[in-house]
Order: C-alpha cells, then sequence, then structure tokens
C-alpha cells in the first residue's frame, strides 16, 4: 500500500484488548459488567489480568416491587454484585453509591472516575458504550461518558489537581473498551468462559427471575453466535476499543 492510499482510520492501530494487564471495569448499576462483558472480564483473571470494578449507582430502583425499599434492594445488589464479580475473578471493588434512576450528575461522576483511574492506575477502562443508539438509561449514558472522558483527563495534573493532595498522582490508561456497542471493531472468544459469564449473571437474582432470565440468556447466546460468526469460534463478546487519540477531535473514530 502506498503512502496515497493509506486510510485515515487505519493512522490509529486499535489496541489488544487481551494484552491489558490491569483493567478498571466502570459500570452504571452491580450487573451490567456481567451482561455486557463477563465472560471477557473472566477470560482476563484467568490469563493473568487483575480486573477492578467500579459500580457507579447503588441500584436501588431495579425493581417493580413497591414494597421492596430502595436501601434494602441496594443492599441486596451490593451482596448479589459481589458474588458474581468474585465468581469471575474480580479482584477488588469500588462502591460510588451514587443514586440509582437517572439522576447522577455528569461532572461528580467523571471526578470520581478519574480518582478511580489514579488509584488503580489501569492499563484499560472497560464500560458500556454511550453512542449505543436507542439507549434511553441516562446512568448508562452518563457513565460511559464520564468514563470516556476520564480516559482523556486523568493524566493531566491539573484535572482534579485536589487528587495530588490525597496522594493520587496522574494515570494515562492506554486504551478503553466498550461493551454493548453497535460498532464493535474487537471480538473475544468467549467460548470457554461464557458458562461462568451465565453463571454469574444469575447471582443477580433480584435482577433476573426465572422467566426473565431465561429471555436474557438465551438473547445473549444468540448475539454472542452472532459475533462469532466466520471468526472461527463458537461464541464471542463484542467492544469498541479505542485510544485516547480516537476519542478527541479523530472524525474517523466511528468506523475504526
Amino acid at each position: 500500500m502506498t503512502q496515497l492510499e493509506v486510510k485515515v482510520k487505519d493512522l490509529l492501530p486499535i489496541p489488544e484488548l487481551m494484552a491489558m494487564r490491569r483493567v478498571l471495569c466502570v459500570q452504571a448499576h452491580p450487573d451490567d459488567a456481567e451482561v455486557g462483558a463477563g465472560a471477557t472480564v473472566a477470560k482476563l483473571t484467568r490469563s493473568g489480568s487483575e480486573v477492578v470494578y467500579l459500580t457507579v449507582t447503588d441500584g436501588g430502583v431495579g425493581t417493580e416491587d413497591a414494597s421492596l425499599a430502595p436501601s434494602e434492594l441496594a443492599r441486596i445488589r451490593r451482596r448479589e454484585g459481589e458474588e458474581a464479580a468474585r465468581l469471575l475473578g474480580v479482584s477488588e471493588m469500588i462502591w460510588l453509591d451514587f443514586p440509582d434512576g437517572s439522576s447522577l450528575d455528569f461532572t461528580a461522576v467523571r471526578e470520581k472516575i478519574i480518582a478511580a483511574v489514579r488509584q488503580v492506575r489501569p492499563d484499560l477502562l472497560m464500560v458500556m458504550d454511550p453512542w449505543l443508539p436507542y439507549e434511553a438509561h441516562s446512568d448508562h449514558r452518563t457513565t460511559g461518558f464520564a468514563a470516556a472522558e476520564a480516559l482523556l483527563l486523568s493524566g493531566f495534573p491539573h484535572v482534579c489537581p485536589q487528587h495530588l493532595k490525597e496522594g493520587l498522582a496522574p494515570h494515562a490508561p492506554q486504551a478503553i473498551a466498550f461493551y454493548g456497542s453497535s460498532r464493535p471493531n474487537t471480538f473475544i472468544d468467549a467460548t470457554s468462559t461464557w458458562p461462568l459469564k451465565l453463571e454469574a449473571i444469575a447471582k443477580h437474582k433480584s435482577q433476573f427471575p426465572p422467566g426473565n432470565l431465561e429471555m436474557v440468556t438465551a438473547y445473549l447466546t444468540a448475539k454472542a453466535r452472532e459475533h462469532a460468526a466466520g471468526r472461527g469460534f463458537e461464541l464471542a463478546e463484542a467492544f469498541k476499543v479505542l485510544s485516547p487519540l480516537h476519542l478527541h477531535f479523530f472524525e474517523d473514530a466511528w468506523q475504526c
């Protein structure tokens, strides 16, 4: 290929997700990471990577049971989240305990994620894709956008300078992996760890009663087969993996 034939989108290589040794998995609610990336989380931890969970909300409104108080549901969901994460090999859980239910303050969430980045010092952030078309839950959108901006800003010492006084030095991760993306560019062979993903999802009993659990797992499995088609394995989880440079004034990021 000559220099004139090089496409703009090919000037920035896509980071290798499975090469990342330290991962901060950011989720709006206690079950998001299992649904979107549970098999990959398990595969990372089993390959020697360290995965830390950061959960933004307490999950306290995720029920149709009016008799169940938000504080009690939050307690249940924390226990379920810890059980699921332990099953997947997650080494640490950070809970921000913002109120569930689409009232998140973007600046506050971003500051907390930047603090966690500087504490954990990951190579990779993982979060739900906030650019997913028709995503109606603003907790997902706010968390995803805040994580993306944290990727850009956490390496700059004058962003949240109070962290320096708290002993948190700037740190710039290499990449971000968006799960639940409509434009994935990375497909991870999830065949061997798919049973663990489903077992972890089933730990969230408050969110997935039996009938609902069957529907969700059937959909996720069918989608994983679609993602894997033609790639030489049975089941795959799909991600949009980008570097910080892709997320700053790069018009071709959508097609990378």
